[in-house]
């Protein structure tokens, strides 16, 4: 006799579970060496990954009894307004621990009191069965799980846009270098966020084993590409340096300086990046040029965009132009060693720098 297609639900549920209690323990208790002397630098937002993923153990009742209503309520909440939550949750605290940016933290636990108190209440329902969700109010039932799930899909796309948004404009605010921001793996993450919500609406909407069948495997296979990306920071600030961690944004000054004052720090700019060849720090950052000169990583960042283009393009076109000096006096040097003088990490860094800038 064929199994019915809630026993196939059954069977993907427990292998969701499976992997997520696998990926929770592999973000926990691995950490590539030697990043895992500065884990908050180079792993930001490890602790909300390990929570996130230890919630599948809520899906439990479901696993085991895929064919009561309660259980399938459950699944339903879990997978909607839960998941997308869990989406939000982590892009947050990862891009927002990067860019030093803590106020996502208020919004986004005030929202999680009415999912905990959700995912809870269904919860209970599955571990101890009744006719509340069942038969009592089901429209009811309905409304609160899809506002509820309208309301955190809104959250989850303010935190891709805002995450899009810092992939667009890190190059020119903070950073030389195109690696010390996660850029490509914002826009991995991204797309991965973007397909496990299509999914999950889908999966709920359509209110049907298979459709829940096919959720809970693209589930499991989206967090074992998530856990892979995730093994090895994608930051490369060396582990020896003591500033590790970027300090938090200086406050904005209340007035521009002066054209007298802005002369004055644009040479004390020149000095620092310029004259001591700072440039050439292949992992140089607008603070530590801030830090060298004297004055705040605001004010320099407002006169790098006026006058330059942004910090980004300014330190790059120094090394754009430091590499084609150095390669015209030592003609049998190759890319990769030019490279390395003039201050890109890589080849693909100079590359990635040279189409930005021509």
């Amino acid at each position: 006799m064929m199994p019915s297609p809630t026993y196939f639900c059954g069977m993907a549920a427990t292998a969701f579970i499976a992997v997520s209690l696998a990926v929770a323990a592999i973000r926990w208790f691995h950490m590539c060496r030697p990043y895992d002397r500065n884990p908050r630098y180079y792993y930001p937002g490890r602790p909300f990954v390990v929570g996130v993923y230890l919630n599948a153990l809520l899906m439990l009742p479901f696993a085991l009894h895929p064919e009561s209503p309660d259980a399938w309520y459950l699944a339903q909440v879990y997978f909607l307004p839960v998941t997308i939550y869990h989406f939000a949750l982590l892009l947050y605290s990862y891009f927002g621990n990067v860019m030093q940016w803590e106020k996502w933290r208020v919004p986004v636990f005030i929202v999680s009191l009415p999912v905990v108190l959700t995912l809870l209440a269904a919860f209970g329902m599955a571990v101890w069965p009744g006719d509340q969700v069942g038969s009592v109010a089901p429209a009811l039932s309905a409304a609160v799980l899809y506002v509820l799930a309208i309301i955190i899909t809104a959250i989850c796309f303010m935190a891709l846009a805002l995450v899009h948004s810092w992939a667009m404009r890190f190059d020119s605010d903070d950073f030389s270098n195109p690696a010390d921001f996660p850029e490509i793996t914002s826009r991995r993450w991204i797309a991965l966020a973007v397909a496990n919500l299509s999914f999950c609406w889908i999966g709920v909407t359509t209110n049907s084993p298979k459709s829940m069948f096919a959720l809970m495997l693209f589930l499991s296979a989206s967090s074992v590409f998530f856990i892979i990306t995730a093994l090895h920071p994608h930051r490369t600030r060396p582990v020896e340096e003591e500033a590790a961690e970027p300090e938090a944004p200086a406050q904005a000054p209340k007035r521009a300086p002066s054209k007298k004052k802005q002369q004055e720090i644009l040479a004390a700019v020149h000095t620092v990046v310029v004259e001591q060849q700072a440039f050439l720090d292949a992992h140089l950052t607008i603070q530590d040029v801030a830090d060298r000169s004297g004055y705040s990583r605001s004010t320099l960042s407002g006169l790098f965009k006026a006058e330059f283009g942004g910090f980004f393009v300014y330190v790059n076109r120094l090394r754009l132009e430091y590499m084609e000096t150095w390669l015209q006096e030592h003609p049998e040097a190759t890319i990769n060693e030019a490279c390395l003088e003039a201050g890109f990490p890589s080849r693909q860094a100079y590359y990635a720098v040279k189409g930005r800038l021509t």
